[in-house]
């Protein structure tokens, strides 16, 4: 996200939660830096068995105001370091995330925040993206690329609708039932 982005939602009295990247390198040395030699406000843990793995998240939340990075960042006030570790397909997986933010919440709010986009990434663009290969489609004229998200949501939302496991089962389900997907919306 921008700087003028930021200051956007600064000047609109709107939060925000930013990953900081490689694209940022001042400010994710700086937050290395911070989690590294300073003592967390707070720490929030959640771990999560399920679907064949083991991912166990620890939020550790870190006081930014007065420092000489923050200048760029209207309202900034904490930085996040967001650890995952565990087993996914028994193999052993360890990440490090850092965040910034200009909320002033303790590590579970973050905690609770950064789980629910999760969710919604988990539920609706990783099927999209991977299973329906959504980033290479082929359509990019006008509106065109537009339409086809709109089919897959739509998809996504009728394999919901019909309690279906899993994409390939959605797909094998729908071949020859469009009238009855389009009867059951009604």
């Amino acid at each position: 996200m921008s700087k003028k982005t930021v200051a956007c939602l600064h000047q609109q009295k709107a939060y925000y939660l930013l990953t900081v990247k490689g694209n940022q390198p001042t400010l994710l040395n700086a937050l290395k830096q911070v989690s590294e030699h300073q003592e967390p406000l707070g720490c929030a843990q959640h771990e999560d068995r399920s679907h064949g793995r083991w991912v166990y998240r620890r939020v550790s939340v870190y006081e930014v105001t007065g420092q000489d990075w923050t200048e760029p960042w209207p309202g900034l006030q904490r930085g996040l370091c967001v650890e995952r570790w565990g087993y996914r397909e028994r193999r052993p997986f360890a990440q490090t995330h850092y965040y910034i933010s200009n909320l002033d919440a303790d590590a579970a709010t973050f905690l609770q925040g950064l789980q629910g986009h999760w969710s919604i990434e988990n539920r609706l663009h990783w099927p999209k993206d991977v299973l329906l290969n959504e980033d290479r489609a082929p359509q990019r004229a006008a509106n065109t690329a537009a339409n086809y998200s709109t089919i897959r949501n739509f998809f996504i939302t009728a394999a919901r609708r019909f309690n279906l496991d899993s994409i390939a089962q959605a797909k094998r389900f729908f071949a020859n039932r469009l009238d009855q997907v389009l009867l059951s919306l009604q």
